[in-house]
């Protein structure tokens, strides 16, 4: 099933409704458990909301004035966004007391998260509790299930699963994140796994308290129609460090294992390649390759895709300097140079957290620590020892050495580490679908001693969770901030001056009742931990100490600007990182090894859209189809219109947004999938409405044609990016750049009339063969102003002229060869001259040979 639904953006601050597009939601529990409820967004300023930001408003809905309230968090309170609704729901699922009505806001946003696929089933399910040794004390029967960990038939995960294609079966053995409801009574949310004991026990699912959050049903057997969602299923990914993990590590080791230079090869690679958008698109397309996953954030992740497989199905280079393209490249150029900085590009595998207590007789634990062999099973990766780690990083304890061995109920199950719960709490992981990354320690061995021969990691407490108190507003207000950044900076202020093991006396405050003297590294730890699970706990920092923490580095003079400056806008796209110059600390010699290598870009690029019109969908008109008219363009293009101003004012605010908090996507991200939606819900209504005749392939050539239209008015700009078409089709860009395959590129093109523009270099020193680039288009230099079939040229190695500049007219009988738009690199010759300056130019493919030059020349020169 799908269900989707626009919610309008009330704005609390200005306390009126907001001129944004509205939020569209599809997809999660909210929606299909509530298709008739009205519900709006209220959105509050994250640093100056307060409290009477979120009363009760009121708005029209069709031809009834209704009051909305404050019902839950949506799944981005951290960013100040609430769901407000003329008839609450929340109380239904999260609270029967008035003490409990807190469990709304934290946990608000399991009703807000996205399926990628959702199902209602009439089934039989068992509530267990993990925490006993038999789990079912109603059956007398032990299920294995774990923390926030579900257990099902092969059944039920079938029907959760998600297969590759239409064509593939779904694996049972794959674990999935999933959400579960059952209407108006509760609520839950974890991991699930196949245990083949539910096939034949009358029961398809088994799943504890833990996973409920809000109402707790007693334990017991039940039966009930539940509507599933599935978020995501277990896999093997890769995945970027972050800046915590190598701050525990030296320099030399990193050099030893050879790690720092590599990251001097790859920073001069993007050096070389500073002034030329090719070299750095070839690069990103490489990189990419290696990497499944440049960003921790799914979501994320799949919007940096887009843009590098449109740069691979772009064998041409039709769209290589379209400003959209050109920004987006510079952006991803910008997160490399960051990447390197914060840990030399290294990337790990990441995979999903198991239980497995089949594995927990390797170890035994005392006083609160493991002693004994520490074993997973992963069956993604070949057997071995492997450094494990996860962020946030409370401190080196965070970071460890397991074994890997292919034994326990995981043996088979893809993208999955599976281990014993008190090993996975060793770092602070659960089963609520948290990943971990890994490498095989073989690959760095210096790194392996080092971990080794840490010293004792501190004892770090996940206390129980604390009931939140106050006023519902209140609550919300809180819930949008927390201390994870500020603890985190003060850990890493700490180490890099090398004083984590420093004993201070820490003033009391949070649940410390007295002064007390501990280590810098046992306070810190700990503090994050409690900032981490403030969100969901009441447990307070102690903010005194955290303070006494801070003056005491003050006084030292510890400076570690390249934290802040990570995030600022400016860094590696516009200057080098903030760094210390005395520091001595590994990330900050990390930052100035980076910075020793960094060029601002130099693309010499600046086209205006609207040179981008005619380059795709150029035979793409609704009136081509018979059964269509002139009016669905006219139509259409209209609309296309309408939408092109609202995505520009979104855009802007959503950009805005992500300057001002630390460079958070967040806010981009939700605007981009509200487009891709809408073209998707256009397309839909479409080929719904309309019954074209003559069409083949109906679906395809619709969407074709409704592409063309936004292409064509996005592009009818002379400022600006014309991104809202590559964000509402993207897919539809991708078949028509695959389309221009078909024509093999040019071996050889003459250029004529070089002699009118700029790089017409002269007979004493003509052009020998250097490699410059070239871009076709249709422009206004004939010789009445026509528009025909020419060139531009930028040259890399210029000293004098830089960028793109005309070049002259292509060769009549060489213009069938071009694809307008085309872009790549060529060998340049001088053919012909007038006036002592070149007047025909001759552009050979770099996959010619020079005896191949030679005579395609003399063949033009007879």
């Amino acid at each position: 099933m799908e269900v989707r639904s626009e919610w309008p953006i009330y704005d609390g601050m200005a306390r009126k409704m907001s001129t944004l597009s509205p939020i569209l939601m599809k997809n999660n529990l909210l929606l299909a458990l509530h298709p008739r409820t009205a519900f709006f967004v209220c959105q509050v300023n994250k640093k100056l909301g307060e409290p009477k930001h979120l009363h009760d408003f009121q708005e029209r809905v069709g031809d009834e004035r209704r009051i909305f309230k404050l019902d839950l968090a949506s799944g981005s309170r951290s960013h100040g966004q609430f769901t407000f609704a003329h008839q609450t729901v929340g109380q239904h699922y999260f609270f029967k007391k008035p003490e409990d009505e807190w469990k709304r806001i934290i946990y608000g946003s399991i009703m807000h998260t996205g399926c990628k696929k959702m199902v209602f089933l009439p089934i039989k399910f068992i509530i267990t509790d993990d925490r006993l040794k038999v789990d079912d004390p109603t059956n007398n029967y032990h299920w294995y299930t774990g923390d926030s960990h579900a257990k099902g038939s092969a059944k039920l995960i079938q029907a959760l699963g998600l297969p590759l294609s239409n064509e593939d079966e779904i694996n049972p053995l794959t674990p999935v994140q999933f959400r579960v409801a059952e209407f108006g009574k509760w609520i839950g949310k974890g991991t699930i796994s196949w245990n083949r004991d539910l096939d034949n026990s009358g029961y398809d699912l088994a799943v504890p308290l833990s996973s409920l959050k809000g109402n707790k049903l007693e334990l017991g057997n039940y039966e009930a129609k539940l509507l599933f969602g599935t978020v995501f299923e277990a896999e093997k990914r890769q995945a970027k460090l972050g800046w915590m993990l190598f701050q525990w590590f030296s320099f030399e080791a990193l050099e030893k294992d050879g790690i720092i230079s590599k990251m001097r090869q790859k920073c001069q690679d993007l050096a070389n390649a500073y002034n030329s958008i090719e070299l750095i698109a070839e690069y990103l397309k490489i990189d990419k390759s290696e990497d499944l996953s440049i960003s921790d954030n799914e979501t994320e992740s799949e919007y940096e895709d887009k843009i590098i497989e449109i740069i691979k199905a772009d064998t041409k280079g039709l769209l290589l300097l379209h400003p959209y393209v050109v920004d987006r490249i510079r952006r991803l150029l910008q997160k490399t140079w960051l990447n390197l900085a914060k840990s030399a590009g290294v990337k790990f595998y990441s995979v999903m957290c198991q239980p497995d207590e089949t594995l927990r007789h390797y170890f035994e634990v005392v006083d609160g620590r493991i002693v004994g062999r520490k074993v997973m099973c992963c069956a993604s990766l070949e057997e071995g020892e492997y450094i494990v780690f996860c962020n946030p990083m409370r401190h080196w304890g965070d970071v460890q050495l397991w074994e890997n061995i292919h034994e326990g109920a995981y043996i088979e199950s893809p993208g999955v580490l599976a281990g014993p719960t008190e090993l996975l709490l060793s770092l602070g992981r659960d089963f609520d679908g948290d990943f971990v990354q890994l490498i095989k320690s073989s690959r760095y061995p210096n790194m392996r001693d080092a971990i080794a021969n840490f010293t004792q990691a501190p004892a770090t407490v996940k206390f129980p969770k604390v009931a939140l108190k106050g006023d519902i507003k209140e609550i919300a207000i809180r819930s949008m901030n927390d201390s994870t950044g500020i603890v985190a900076s003060l850990l890493g202020r700490a180490r890099s001056a090398g004083v984590e093991n420093v004993v201070l006396l820490i003033p009391p405050g949070g649940e410390q009742s007295q002064a007390q003297e501990m280590r810098i590294i046992d306070f810190l730890g700990q503090q994050l931990q409690i900032a981490v699970d403030s969100l969901k706990s009441a447990y307070p920092n102690n903010d005194n100490g955290l303070k006494a923490v801070q003056k005491y580095l003050d006084s030292l003079g510890v400076n570690i600007p390249w934290l802040k400056d990570f995030k600022n806008p400016e860094c590696y796209r516009d200057r080098k990182c903030d760094v210390a110059e005395e520091a001595v600390d590994t990330i900050s010699r990390l930052v100035k090894e980076v910075n020793s290598y960094w060029k601002a870009e130099n693309f010499g690029v600046n086209i205006r859209p609207n040179a981008f019109i005619d380059v795709l969908f150029t035979d793409t008109k609704f009136e081509n189809f018979e059964g269509a008219g002139k009016e669905y363009d006219e139509e259409w293009a209209r609309l296309a219109y309408k939408d092109r101003d609202q995505y520009r004012l979104d855009m802007k605010e959503a950009i805005e947004w992500k300057d001002e908090h630390d460079g958070d996507l967040s806010r981009v991200l939700e605007r981009v999938t509200y487009y891709s939606d809408l073209a998707q819900k256009y397309i839909d209504d479409l080929i719904i409405a309309f019954d074209f005749t003559g069409i083949k392939n109906k679906d395809e050539e619709i969407a074709r044609c409704l592409a063309g239209i936004y292409w064509r008015v996005a592009n009818d700009a002379s400022s600006g990016g014309a991104g809202m078409v590559f964000t509402m089709f993207y897919e539809e860009i991708l078949k028509e750049l695959k389309r221009t395959e078909e024509k093999p590129p040019a071996k050889l093109v003459e250029i004529y009339g070089t002699q009118y523009y700029s790089w017409a270099a002269s007979q004493l020193r003509p052009w020998i063969g250097q490699v410059v680039s070239i871009r076709f288009l249709y422009a206004p230099r004939g010789r009445k102003g026509e528009n025909v079939l020419c060139a531009d040229m930028l040259y890399p190695d210029a000293t004098k002229q830089f960028g793109w500049h005309a070049l002259g007219l292509v060769k009549l009988e060489h213009r069938p060869l071009i694809t307008v738009g085309e872009t790549r690199q060529f060998y340049i010759y001088s053919i012909r001259f007038k006036g002592g300056k070149t007047s025909s130019i001759a552009l050979f493919d770099l996959n010619t040979d020079e005896q191949q030059r030679k005579a395609m020349v003399d063949s033009i020169l007879k």
